[in-house]
C-alpha cells in the first residue's frame, strides 16, 4: 500500500510493482512425502514446494504481475489448476483435484516497480526511498522475511542519522525472539511434563516456545480456561485471553489467525470461532453485539 498512501501526500514516481503469490492446501494425500520437496515446474520453469504443514499440505507458490485491489487479493483459478498438475506430475498417483482442495490464501510480494516482464528476474532485495518532498518521511521498497531483522536495524540507524544522533548498538543479530531461549532443553521437558495432552503441549511449544508456561499459568484459573474449544484443533480457551491481554491482539480473526493460529486448520475454525467469541464475553467483558460482529467479521474474512 506504500503507493496508495503516497498518493495523498506527495507525488512520486511508482516504487511498488508486486508479484501475487498463492498456494492450496490439502490433507493428506497418496504418495504424500513426509519431509518438504522442492521441485520445478514442467510449465515454466519455476520453483514449488510440496510441504507437510499443520496437519495438512501446502502448495505452493505462483508468481504473476498483480495490479489489482490490494484488499481483495484471491487465488484464481489458473493457479489452482497450475499447483494441482504439477503436484500430479512430481506424484503421479495423487491424482488430486479441486475438490481435494481445503483452502487457498494468496499474498502480494512488495517488490520494486519495473518493466521487467519475467517475474523471476525482478529483484528481491530492497532499498528505502527518502522523500525530497517529505524529509521525514521514509518508504520500504522490496525486501523478504529472510532480511526482515538486518532491514530494521538499516532503518533505525538512518532515522538516527536523521535526528543527527548516534544510533545504540543493536542486539536483535544475537537476542533470541520471544520464546525462542533454551527452546531446545525447554521442549524435551515440556513435552512430557507439561500439564496438558501430549497433542496440546506439543502445538503450544510449536507456536509459543518457551512461553508455553506462561500461557499453561493463564489457563490454571479458572478452570474452564483449560477446557478446550475444538478437540482437533487442540486450542485452549484460555490461549482467547492471552492473546487480548497478553499479545495485543484488537479482533478474533487476530486471535484465530495472527496468535493462536487455528484459523490455518482444515476447517478454517469455523464453529470454534464461535466459542472464541463466547470466551470474549465471559471473560472479556465483550457485549452481545461484539460477539455477533467478531463472528461474521472473522468469517467475512476467510
Amino acid at each position: 500500500w506504500v503507493d496508495e498512501l503516497l498518493k495523498t501526500t506527495a507525488g512520486t514516481n511508482r516504487l511498488i510493482g508486486g508479484t501475487k503469490g498463492s498456494h492450496i492446501v490439502v490433507a493428506p494425500f497418496p504418495q504424500a512425502p513426509d519431509m518438504a520437496v522442492y521441485a520445478e515446474a514442467h510449465a515454466n520453469g519455476r520453483p514449488f514446494f510440496i510441504i507437510p504443514w499443520n496437519g495438512n499440505y501446502l502448495v505452493g507458490t505462483t508468481d504473476a504481475h498483480f495490479d489489482g485491489d490490494l484488499d481483495h487479493v484471491r487465488t484464481e483459478a489458473e493457479e489452482v489448476e497450475y499447483l494441482l498438475a504439477e503436484t500430479n506430475r512430481v506424484f503421479p498417483q495423487t491424482k488430486l483435484t479441486t475438490s481435494n482442495i481445503l483452502y487457498t490464501y494468496s499474498g502480494v510480494r512488495p517488490l520494486p516497480f519495473t518493466d521487467v516482464a519475467d517475474e523471476q528476474k525482478i529483484t528481491r532485495r530492497h532499498f528505502i526511498r527518502q522523500h525530497q518532498e517529505l524529509s521525514n518521511v521514509m518508504s520500504v521498497v522490496g525486501g523478504k522475511l529472510t532480511t526482515y531483522r538486518s532491514l530494521s536495524e538499516e532503518c533505525v540507524d538512518l532515522i538516527f542519522s536523521k535526528l543527527g544522533q548516534t544510533s545504540p548498538t543493536c542486539v536483535t543479530a544475537q537476542a533470541p525472539l520471544p520464546g525462542a531461549n533454551d527452546i531446545n532443553s525447554f521442549a524435551s521437558e515440556f513435552a512430557v511434563k507439561g500439564p496438558f495432552s501430549t497433542a496440546v503441549n506439543e502445538r503450544l511449544l510449536r507456536i509459543y516456545g518457551t512461553r508455553a508456561t506462561d500461557v499453561a499459568e493463564a489457563c490454571r484459573q479458572p478452570s474452564e480456561l483449560s477446557q478446550l474449544l475444538n478437540a482437533s484443533a487442540n486450542v485452549l480457551a484460555g490461549e482467547v485471553v492471552f492473546a487480548f491481554e497478553r499479545e495485543f491482539a484488537q479482533t478474533l480473526t487476530d486471535c484465530l489467525l495472527r496468535r493462536t493460529m487455528a484459523g490455518f486448520n482444515s476447517d478454517l475454525s469455523i464453529g470454534l470461532d464461535e466459542q472464541a467469541a463466547l470466551i470474549g464475553k465471559r471473560f472479556l467483558g465483550w457485549s452481545e453485539n461484539r460477539v455477533k460482529q467478531e463472528v461474521e467479521d472473522y468469517r467475512g474474512h476467510v
